[in-house]
């Protein structure tokens, strides 16, 4: 029983921690996909508003 708890909390640490790190440790890739997403959105609410 003792064992199972252990191992339970230990694999429960180990997703903690993975999760933890996909959400708040962006590669280099990942921070200029999101560059050129955000980019790509102003160009096109700039050309939305032309064509008002």
């Amino acid at each position: 029983m003792i064992l199972l708890t252990v191992s339970v909390i230990i694999m429960m640490k180990m997703f903690a921690m993975t999760v933890w790190g996909d959400l708040f440790h962006k590669d280099d890739e990942t921070i200029r996909q999101e560059q050129e997403r955000e980019a790509r959105g102003i160009e096109q609410k700039a050309w939305l508003k032309n064509m008002e």
